[in-house]
């Protein structure tokens, strides 16, 4: 598919990141993927949860590491669970993580994320995987949306 194919209105994707380089490596990969959002990249979740506190933006997904300074993911999501500010919004949360433990997958999907996905070592997978999410939940039951994407 091209993304002349998608025709949806705009809303940011908010990536919380504590590498500053993954962070914007990620933001490429979505851009080249033909992703037009406008992003949202922060360093901690505590800065994430001011920005989805505050803003009257409704955005189309949260892609969340899980090991970070401050608060880790895990911590990240349970509060954005329990603060109906955010949740009210019910906007998807996938995390894209280097960490692979069984345990911190299971706890993940005990707080209802919508994906674990873990980060390849090469761009050629990256790009495969956000393809897979943002096309997953471009069909989803949600009003959020992308701009565009090609697949």
């Amino acid at each position: 598919m091209t993304a002349d194919k998608y025709n949806m209105t705009n809303s940011p994707i908010v990536i919380v990141e504590d590498d500053e380089d993954d962070c914007e490596i990620l933001v490429d990969v979505f851009k080249e993927i033909g992703v037009a959002n406008e992003f949202r990249c922060f360093l901690n979740p505590v800065d994430a949860l001011e920005y989805l506190k505050t803003t009257t933006e409704v955005p189309f997904l949260i892609i969340s590491d899980i090991n970070m300074p401050l608060m880790n993911g895990l911590a990240f999501k349970k509060v954005i669970d329990l603060d109906t500010t955010i949740s009210d919004k019910r906007i998807p949360f996938v995390f894209l993580s280097t960490a692979k433990e069984n345990n911190l997958i299971d706890e993940s999907f005990h707080l209802s994320v919508q994906g674990y996905f873990q980060k390849p070592n090469d761009i050629n997978s990256l790009k495969e995987i956000a393809k897979a999410i943002v096309v997953y939940w471009k069909f989803g039951a949600f009003k959020h949306s992308l701009s565009s994407v090609a697949t």
